[in-house]
């Protein structure tokens, strides 16, 4: 791997951006533009899964063979890290943090293998590996017993695993042993994420909302309202919540679905089709956006438009299916 593509990489960006700033609101031209980003993300993620299997040979050389390799990590890779977590902190003076015994989070100085194991499971929980990444989240707890941002990262991990008792138990551990609200967000949107699972969305409500109030910003959790306002028929909250995640994440379609079928449920049709001709037009795979759009148009008696848009959800549908099918057995 030369240093030369990932300036190729950066270079096409850039080269994208300035096309962005020029073709304003031609739709076609935005579209390529689209396009070509999500190629360059591709190319990127294949950089990091060639990172992992060369990690995983070079520690299974290492056990093998005997020795060990300093691991060396950039000077600002914990901040980097920790940015999310601690960026209001990271803001005051000196002397508040102090005050609030807010410490940097470090590893002892001398475990190199702690530090690999943490970093290894971020790329993992990247790649939606769970299960190594719990494996190395794990070990890092097991080191360093202290280290609330490992117990904090293990508990997302089991949580997006379902497993729901494991999580609980980190998660409840980090929300006993921390009053920083960014950590204290993290943990409400996860706890929000497993009653939501559940389908006990009166809980998730209050977590979502708890993060809220933590961090007004956290457009995540926002969606999330908005989605848990839907399942308890709070019609007006949910479009309102997703009205404002629409600002910050004006090409996600699941906002505008979700908008539409919002609007729907408020028996305002024109908003209602607006946002879910949007949706289709930013995610024309899939089926069940082209489903509600079906529903839509037969409200509104026009039959023709509803059965064309029920077709094209049956065809989506049975192509998904066959897509799993062939991968099932490979």
């Amino acid at each position: 791997m030369k240093e030369n593509e990932f300036m190729q990489i950066f270079h096409a960006l850039d080269c994208v951006e300035k096309e962005l700033r020029e073709v304003g609101d031609n739709q076609e031209k935005r579209q390529k533009c689209y396009e070509r980003l999500l190629e360059l993300r591709r190319r990127m993620d294949r950089y990091v899964e060639y990172w992992l299997r060369f990690e995983e040979r070079i520690n299974e050389m290492q056990d093998k063979y005997n020795f060990s390799l300093p691991d060396e990590v950039p000077e600002s890779f914990l901040q980097v890290f920790e940015q999310d977590l601690l960026e209001t902190e990271a803001q005051q003076p000196q002397e508040e943090l102090v005050k609030r015994d807010i410490k940097p989070v470090f590893f002892k100085e001398d475990n190199e293998a702690c530090i690999r194991s943490f970093r290894r499971g971020l790329g993992f929980m990247e790649l939606a590996m769970l299960d190594e990444a719990i494996q190395e989240f794990q070990q890092v707890v097991r080191q360093e017993p202290d280290l609330l941002l490992a117990h904090l990262c293990l508990g997302v991990a089991y949580a997006e695993r379902g497993l729901v008792d494991e999580a609980m138990r980190e998660l409840r551990l980090v929300q006993a042993l921390t009053d920083d609200p960014q950590t204290g967000a993290i943990v409400h949107n996860t706890l929000g994420n497993i009653y939501a699972d559940q389908e006990e969305y009166e809980l998730a409500f209050k977590e979502f909302s708890k993060v809220l109030e933590l961090d007004p910003d956290f457009a995540v959790a926002l969606f999330n309202l908005g989605a848990v306002c839907y399942n308890l028929q709070l019609y007006e909250q949910s479009v309102g919540a997703f009205e404002q995640v629409k600002e910050k994440f004006p090409r996600d379609w699941e906002v505008y679905f979700y908008l539409g079928k919002g609007y729907r449920k408020l028996k305002n049709d024109q908003e209602a089709l607006v946002n879910l001709l949007k949706a289709a037009y930013l995610a024309p795979q899939e089926p069940f956006v082209a489903f509600e759009l079906g529903l839509l148009y037969e409200e509104l008696g026009e039959t023709r438009r509803a059965l064309e848009c029920y077709y094209r959800a049956r065809k989506l549908y049975q192509e998904q299916e066959e897509k799993e099918q062939c991968k099932g057995e490979k």
